[in-house]
Order: C-alpha cells, then sequence, then structure tokens
C-alpha cells in the first residue's frame, strides 16, 4: 500500500539512510525546512495535525522535491517486488511439502529443499537491490562464496593472534554477504546440502547456478532433486542361500551362520562384511527377522487397524479370555500349591468385566461358568468373541441342534490364531485386574518377582505343607474367591482411559468414565439388556445331548438313567441335558426339529445303574479320574525309564567267571552244647499303651509336655496325608490346635 502522509522524523530517517545531501537529515531540519517553505500554514490537504501522542504535524508527499519522491518511489517498488518473492517462496515451500515422502529419499529431500532455498535468495537478492536480471546476482553469490571462505580463514588466524592484511581486516569488519539478512542470508550448511557432494567442498558453480534455475522454471521444485547415485543392487541368490541358515528360531549370529553355510557350500566367496551390509542396507526390520521371530513377535512390528467401539452398545459384544493366575493358592481338596485358571468375560463396549470362574484348566465348564454368570447379571450379548481354545471352540458350544450358542441365539467371532493384538481389551484387563493382585500375595511368581524372595516362599509352602498339611501362606480357596470380587470391582469403579471423558462434578475436573459409570450412562439413556429370566437360567445353560431311548432307559456319560416316561419314546432320538456337578439325574426333552433345540420336557429320570462304577459319575468326576490316571501313567514310564537307563557297578565290572572244582563238606566233628538259658526274671507293670494314631493325636493336645521326638515325628506324618487328616478330623479332633501345638515344638 501506498504511503500519502509522513512526519519529519520520518523524512529525515529516509533521507539519512538513502545518503540524500540535498534534503535534511535530522528531524530538526526538516521542520525548519517546512517552516521556511511554508509548509506549515498550507490547507488539511498538504498540512495536518498529526494524532496522537506527541502531536507534531504531518505532510503530504506532494509537497517534497523530485529526489525526495523519487527515493519514495524506489523503497515501494522494492517493498512490493519482495512481497511478491516471499508469496512465491511460501507457494514453492507448500508445493515441496505436497510431495508424498514415498517419493524421495531422505538425501534428495534435503538437496531439493535447499537448492530450492539458494535459488529464492538468489531471487530476493535481487528484488532488494531493484537488479534488471540475475546474471549480476548470480555473479554477486558466486563472489560471496569466495568472501565467506576467506572471511572465515581470517578469523581463524586472528583468533590465533596471527598478524592480517588489509583485505582480511577489511572482509573481518564489514559483514558477510552470503550470511547477512540484506544479502543472500544463507548459511554454509544449506551450500553443503545443496552441493549432495562427499568431501568437504560446499561452493556452488555459476554454471551450477544457472542449470538450477533452468531445471525449476521447466519442471517446478521437484526437479531439484538429486537423482540416486547407484541403482540399489538386488539381494544375490547366494545371499538367499545364506539366509536358510541364517533365518532359523534358536537366532544364530551372522558369524555362527556364515560358518555353517561355508561348510555346507565350500566354494561359496560371501564374507562376514558383506553379509553384515546386505542385513544392514539391503533388508528391512521385519525380513531380517522372518523365521528367527514367530508371526506373533513379528506382529509387534507390522501395520495394525484402531477398532472403535463407540458405536457399540452394552452387551452388543462380549470378549473372553482364560489366565493363569500368577500365585499359587491352597487346593480345596488336597490343600497343595496351585495356580488357578481364571476365566474372564469383559464388555467390549463399556470394558466392564460382567462375569468370570475360577478353574484348575481353561475348559468348556469354565467357561459355561462364566458365560452363564454374565448373561443372568448382566445380560445376553449378541457376539461372544473369543479365541480358538478348546475352552470356547466344542461341541458343547457349536452343535448345530443342541449347543449352547444357538440355544442362546449368540453369534460367536473366533479371533484369528497368533493374532492376540486383536484381543487387546481382554488381555490388557487380565494384565491390570489379575495381575496386579497376584502381587499383593506373598505366593507371587510373575517375572518382577524377586528370584530369592519367590526361592524362600516356595519351600516354605512346601515345608508346611510336608511338615503340617497346609501352609498360612497359601489363600484358601473361599479366600481368594472373595479377593477376586474385590478385584473386579475395583476395576470396575477405576476411570479408564479407553472410555469418553466427562467433567467430574466432585472435582470439577475432566475425568474418564469407569466401566461401571459408562454402563449406568446407557441404562439412563434407556438401554435395556436381553435378560434371562429366572425359570430359564438353570434350563437354559445347561449342556445337551442328543441320545437314543431303549426300554425307557437313556445313556449318558456310561452312566444308565430310567424313567417310566420314556418307554413312548423307544428307538427314537431324545436330548439329554445333564449338570456338570450333579450325575444323579439328567432332562430329557424332544428335539423341536424346526427351530432345532430342545423342545418339551419329557421327564427327569434319575441313575438307575452304572455298567462300570456302582455310584453315579459325574462329568467333572470323570474328568478328575482321566488326568489322575494319565498322571499315573506318566510316572510309571518316567520309573521304567529310570531303570532301564541304570546300570548296576557290579555289571560295569563283570569279567569272565573261573570254574572251580566243587569242594567236598568235611566231616561234622562232635562238638559240646552249653545251656546259658537264664531263669525269667519278674514280670514288670505294663504302661497305658497308644494303640492308634487318633488316640495319640488326642492324648498329645491334652499333654504336649510329654512328646517325644518319635510321637512328633509321627504326628507330622499324619498330617502330611489326606486321608490320615481325614480320619483324625472325622476322630473328633482339632486340627487347627494340632497344627499350632506341632509349630510351637518346631519353633
Amino acid at each position: 500500500m501506498i504511503k500519502e502522509w509522513f512526519t519529519a522524523r520520518e523524512l529525515a530517517d529516509i533521507a539519512k539512510e538513502r545518503g540524500l545531501k540535498s534534503f535534511p537529515n535530522s528531524e530538526r531540519h526538516v521542520r525548519r525546512h517546512a517552516a521556511e517553505n511554508g509548509w506549515n500554514d498550507l490547507p488539511d490537504n498538504l498540512c495536518r495535525k498529526r494524532k496522537g501522542v506527541g502531536g507534531g504535524k504531518i505532510y503530504h508527499r506532494s509537497l517534497l522535491p523530485d529526489v525526495m519522491s523519487a527515493t519514495l518511489h524506489g523503497i515501494e517498488t522494492k517493498e512490493t517486488q519482495l512481497a511478491v518473492q516471499n508469496q512465491h517462496n511460501q507457494i514453492a515451500q507448500k508445493r515441496a511439502s505436497l510431495i508424498p515422502v514415498t517419493s524421495l529419499r531422505f538425501r534428495q529431500r534435503n538437496a531439493m529443499e535447499a537448492r530450492g532455498e539458494i535459488l529464492v535468495a538468489i531471487d530476493r537478492y535481487v528484488a532488494m537491490n531493484g537488479m534488471a536480471a540475475r546474471r549480476e546476482a548470480i555473479l554477486m553469490f558466486v563472489r560471496a562464496q569466495d568472501e565467506h571462505v576467506e572471511r572465515t580463514e581470517a578469523l581463524a588466524k586472528a583468533n590465533a593472534g596471527e598478524p592480517l592484511n588489509d583485505r582480511e581486516r577489511l572482509l573481518i569488519e564489514r559483514p558477510s554477504l552470503l550470511s547477512d539478512p540484506n544479502g543472500f542470508d544463507l548459511v554454509p550448511e544449506t551450500l553443503a546440502i545443496a552441493n549432495d557432494r562427499c568431501g568437504a567442498r560446499t561452493k556452488i558453480s555459476r554454471a551450477t547456478v544457472y542449470e538450477w534455475f533452468k531445471m525449476r522454471d521447466k519442471g517446478g521444485i521437484t526437479a531439484l532433486a538429486p537423482a540416486l547415485t547407484k541403482e540399489d543392487e538386488p539381494v544375490s541368490e547366494e545371499f538367499r542361500a545364506f539366509l536358510t541358515f541364517y533365518a532359523k528360531p534358536s537366532k544364530p549370529t551372522a558369524t555362527e551362520a556364515l560358518s555353517a553355510f561355508k561348510k555346507a557350500n565350500p566354494e561359496t566367496s560371501l564374507t562376514i562384511d558383506q553379509v553384515r551390509y546386505t542385513l544392514k542396507r539391503k533388508l528391512n526390520d521385519i525380513e531380517r527377522n522372518v523365521g528367527r521371530e514367530g508371526l506373533l513377535t513379528l506382529r509387534s512390528r507390522m501395520a495394525y487397524i484402531t477398532r472403535s467401539t463407540e458405536n457399540l452398545l452394552p452387551t452388543t459384544i462380549y470378549t473372553a479370555d482364560g489366565k493363569t493366575f500368577d500365585a499359587e493358592i491352597e487346593h480345596p481338596v488336597s490343600h497343595r500349591a496351585v495356580k488357578p485358571e481364571i476365566t474372564s468375560i469383559l464388555d467390549i463396549a463399556t470394558r466392564r468385566c460382567v462375569g468370570y470362574a475360577v478353574s484348575f484348566k481353561e475348559n468348556v465348564i469354565a467357561v459355561t461358568e462364566a458365560l452363564r454368570n454374565s448373561c443372568c447379571g448382566h445380560g445376553i450379548p449378541a457376539i461372544f468373541y473369543v479365541d480358538r481354545g478348546p475352552g470356547y471352540k466344542n461341541k458343547t458350544f457349536d452343535a448345530d441342534v443342541n449347543g449352547l450358542m444357538g440355544r442362546l441365539s449368540i453369534t460367536k467371532m473366533h479371533a484369528l490364531p497368533y493374532n492376540s493384538q486383536a484381543k487387546g481389551i481382554i488381555e490388557r484387563f487380565n494384565r491390570t485386574a489379575w495381575n496386579r493382585l497376584a502381587r499383593k500375595l506373598p505366593t507371587y511368581l510373575g517375572k518382577e518377582m524377586d528370584k530369592e524372595a519367590a526361592q524362600f516362599v516356595h519351600k516354605q509352602t512346601r515345608s508346611d505343607i510336608k511338615e503340617l498339611g497346609t501352609s498360612r501362606l497359601l489363600p484358601s480357596w473361599d479366600e481368594f474367591r472373595a479377593l477376586c470380587e474385590e478385584a473386579i470391582a475395583e476395576y470396575n469403579a477405576t476411570p479408564h482411559d479407553g472410555l469418553p471423558r466427562y467433567r467430574d462434578e466432585t472435582t470439577g475436573k475432566y475425568r474418564h468414565y469407569s466401566p461401571d459409570e459408562f454402563w449406568q450412562l446407557h441404562v439412563r439413556d434407556g438401554f435395556e439388556p436381553v435378560a434371562v429370566s429366572e425359570d430359564e437360567v438353570d434350563d437354559l445353560f445347561r449342556p445337551y445331548e442328543i441320545r437314543v431311548a431303549r426300554r425307557s432307559q437313556v445313556f449318558w456319560n456310561n452312566n444308565e438313567y430310567f424313567h417310566q416316561a420314556l418307554e413312548a419314546y423307544h428307538d427314537e432320538e431324545v436330548m439329554v441335558g445333564y449338570d456338570f456337578a450333579d450325575a444323579s439325574k439328567v432332562w430329557v426333552r424332544e428335539i423341536d426339529r424346526e427351530e432345532g433345540q430342545p423342545g418339551r420336557l419329557i421327564c427327569v429320570a434319575d441313575f438307575h445303574g452304572n455298567r462300570r462304577d456302582y455310584v453315579p459319575l459325574t462329568a467333572q468326576r470323570a474328568a478328575e479320574e482321566k488326568r489322575f490316571k494319565g498322571r499315573l501313567n506318566r510316572v510309571d514310564k518316567k520309573r521304567q525309564e529310570i531303570e532301564e537307563e541304570f546300570v548296576p557297578a557290579a555289571l560295569l565290572d563283570q569279567s569272565n567267571a573261573i570254574p572251580m572244582e566243587p569242594l567236598s563238606a568235611p566231616e561234622a566233628a562232635p562238638h559240646l552244647v552249653v545251656d546259658n538259658k537264664e531263669k525269667p526274671a519278674a514280670a514288670k507293670p505294663k504302661r497305658n499303651l497308644i494303640r492308634t494314631d487318633e488316640e495319640l493325636a488326642a492324648w498329645a493336645i491334652e499333654n504336649p509336655e510329654k512328646l517325644s521326638e518319635n510321637q512328633l515325628r509321627v504326628l507330622r506324618r499324619c498330617l502330611e496325608r489326606p486321608a490320615a487328616r481325614e480320619v483324625l478330623r472325622m476322630s473328633g479332633i482339632d486340627l487347627e490346635a494340632l497344627r499350632n501345638l506341632l509349630r510351637a515344638t518346631a519353633a
């Protein structure tokens, strides 16, 4: 914008900056010049009072002499050219930023931007100095590079205390045209990057600058990017053969793999330097680790897709997973140390833990119990998202006619194998809730636990179990269930950063919703879960299998169940429902052929006879006996292997026997027989004898000070054996008092 009015100070500054001798160079002289020429008496369109602090007069540019008018015109022209040049510079920078990153390498992009900066600096110098063409500015740029080098050397000599000549002193006194803001305003590093050459040579010749201008005017700023100095050579076939020795799960070093490769291929010329260069320069991180790491580990380096849960309602998707607890607890039957398996179910939309089950193995029984608790307490889900473990992929869940998923109208979805990232929500819950709970227990066995402390606790619990049958360090089954309930309640009430934020009315600060709060928010908005009625709870979650009724009997788990109402269904298929923990009866229903689900209830058949066991065998008991027999078989095989491996030392040193003639027995000689028998002494009075372990335990509790070491040893052995403990308990012995007595004597 052209300026029309000027103060006396502004006019003096312009005349002084431009070195004008025909116009005053100070404010006082400009005011005197205005008074002498009558400017102050002119009308307001030529001279007016200045508004604002200080007052004074301002003068129209038409009053100025020709030399001042020409100077102002030159300044305005220069400012206009600089504005246009800056606009072009901004456009070029925007175009450079829009270039896809993948189209250029880092070195090419840096060189392109540095070259563009140099060309813009030359155009700016042309505009600042009112030059008609670039030729003179380019010559000045080349000269400025030489002077900058000379000035740098002169400064080094001056700092070293060496004498300087006149030219060197002149170069030091005046600013460098290359780096001066009123010059080209460039730094030497920009020249080195733009030159894109090895070594310390940074000077850019006049021909190179002309070539860059030509390339930019023809193809834009992208044409300034240097070409690659050398095409990437593909990986050789010899190196691909080497990878078969390198890409192994044992992760051999490059030296070890190359040594093995040379033994198999003696004629190879591959060196360790070539191997290391190819691994570092030509293969990316994933290619280097293929074969050395499994797919699950490699996925942690690959791209992933974030799944949004913003549009989900509660109970839309439930996800479940099992986790081996990282601490030991007391087995409810054997009282030994075990690590339980916890099956947890989470609602994806609210991150709320809606159900769990504790067992000794992630099987269909535990998963069914957890799903039952979830559906009864929070509603039936539309989708059940799980992995492909045997606890989730089985006929109890997936059968077409009698499957649990079909009866509950749930769509089950399985995650891909080796893709635990897809179940990140439930995996994070396991770390947050169960790992935190495990660290609170003295029997924690996680990787953060001190090895020395873990070993001490391990020895202490085994020693207590061996001597007393139990250990105070191990939480009981009921105590552990109570701890699980507390851990879930704490998790559901804690703000979750995967949920939205809101302003807390109590603190006035923003924070994330907790799973409980977010669930209640949906309830207030009108959400109603698909609930399970009380009369359907037991039967809806009961597993069903198809059996054939014969002579009023049905068979399940090698058990026979009888009811008179089954006589009308002889040789017909029926659906038999059973309880995992109660094998005394089964529920027999017709098959609804249209719905493919259990139909009308026929009867509740009772246990009638079992061809293998006299008492009914539950599903849980059958599984326990199967596991018991398997463990015994493995022990027997191990014992047989140990016996076969053992060779007695006498057999190792065995030599051929030397035959000997049989020796004749000497004739028997007469011998003297002396009767040394003494007369029996008088019988001592008998003392009260303790005939059973129960009597010993009762006597020990009443007379702890009279116990001998042998009696203490017998009592400790009794407490080590579950059967002996049960006999003592049935005999009315206070086991806890007996344990305290043994602890006191041991101390």
